[in-house]
């Protein structure tokens, strides 16, 4: 993954920020922490509007839709042009845009794709007190379509040095493309290098997913081919985390010990039939794991 230098930030304009730190939505707070040169980098803002009853094909449309139209738009950008003209006093590079798209999703790839994003960044809230941060439609659907490194970020902010967990799985138990877990370790290792990070590769497996298998089997397997994979890199053993647990259960609880900020993983597009297969795994850890996720795929 090379160096993060253009970062799109996508803004939900219609939040209020004004008792957040400086004013600043935690995504873009953290869209700074990867900026060390702010010459060299740029962030752009991006808000993507969209209200069913000011679209073309509601019933009740008035004759004046087009200006409540651009009202609406006027006020996202509005509440953006605060961030960027605070911003910008301070030397960043920084722009704002407003679209009105629906789905929302597709306009985002789009302009990340035209604006050449290094990153992109999008907010997952949380869902009242149960602090459950369940992807929208249009996080998922940048899950799956979105080819850039999209960083999900939730509520908790990073600590100093960020802790960060790069999630492997070096037996391709899930169908992953054979070079999907040095693209995670490479890009992992490149944030780690931009942001300062403690950084700790994960692999989990679970014996109990094989019970007729002879004792320790399982655990040998995977520990070899987790030395092999790691046999490139120069890493502290105490780095390295071989976890006999499911991965879900294994990202959640290590995420708290070791108190992580990121979890860098890797996300590929399958067909809507092959999800159903493949199961829930991936759901319950963007949905219940409160940690940021850092998703990478492999050049299609």
């Amino acid at each position: 993954m090379k160096k993060i230098e253009r970062i799109m930030v996508v803004i939900d304009a219609n939040e209020d920020y004004s008792n957040a730190p400086d004013g600043l939505p935690i995504e873009l707070r953290k869209a700074l922490r990867f900026i060390k040169d702010k010459q060299a980098a740029e962030i752009k803002l991006l808000s993507v509007g969209y209200e069913k009853y000011l679209s073309h094909s509601f019933r009740d449309l008035t004759s004046d839709h087009h200006t409540l139209r651009k009202e609406y738009c006027d006020r996202l950008a509005e509440g953006m042009q605060g961030m960027v003209d605070q911003l910008s006093q301070q030397g960043y590079t920084i722009s704002s845009e407003v679209r009105w798209a629906h789905p929302r999703y597709e306009a985002i790839v789009k302009e990340a794709l035209e604006f050449k994003a290094d990153l992109l960044i999008q907010h997952c809230r949380a869902y009242g007190k149960i602090e459950h941060h369940h992807l929208t439609n249009d996080s998922w659907q940048l899950v799956r379509h979105c080819p850039l490194p999209l960083l999900l970020v939730k509520d908790g902010e990073w600590s100093d040095p960020v802790v960060m967990m790069a999630a492997v799985d070096p037996m391709h138990s899930h169908s992953k493309p054979l070079n999907l877990d040095s693209l995670i370790i490479d890009a992992a290792s490149s944030v780690s290098e931009q942001i300062g990070c403690d950084f700790h590769v994960v692999h989990a497996y679970a014996e109990a997913a094989r019970p007729f298998a002879p004792a320790g089997i399982i655990k040998a397997e995977h520990s070899a081919a987790f030395d092999e994979l790691m046999s490139d890199y120069n890493f502290d053993k105490d780095k390295l985390h071989l976890i006999d647990e499911t991965p879900v259960y294994a990202l959640q609880q290590y995420s708290k010990k070791l108190n992580s900020n990121i979890i860098v993983m890797g996300a590929v597009s399958r067909s809507r039939f092959a999800e159903a297969l493949i199961g829930s795994t991936a759901e319950e850890v963007l949905d219940y794991v409160r940690t940021d996720i850092l998703l990478v795929k492999p050049s299609a």
